[in-house]
């Protein structure tokens, strides 16, 4: 009956330990695979945040300097 036990006992531990093993595997994967997505995401959320500004720096224009008013050098 012990042996029974213990071998029921390693079987149990040792399939836990291989379904986790397995469910840490799929998620790393699963996480790896989502951050490549945010990655991209982001990226492209840049580029386009870029291409953006770019055509909104091109409308506005530059404002043209004031002449200043002519010297005098009129004794005072």
């Amino acid at each position: 009956m012990a042996i029974t036990n213990f071998i029921l006992t390693v079987v149990g531990v040792g399939a836990v330990a291989m379904l986790m093993s397995k469910d840490l595997k799929q998620s790393s994967a699963m996480l790896r695979r989502n951050m490549r997505h945010i990655r991209t995401w982001l990226e492209e959320q840049g580029a386009a945040a870029e291409r953006t500004a770019q055509q909104e720096i091109k409308q506005v224009k530059a404002p043209e300097p004031k002449p200043e008013p002519p010297k005098t050098d009129a004794p005072k």
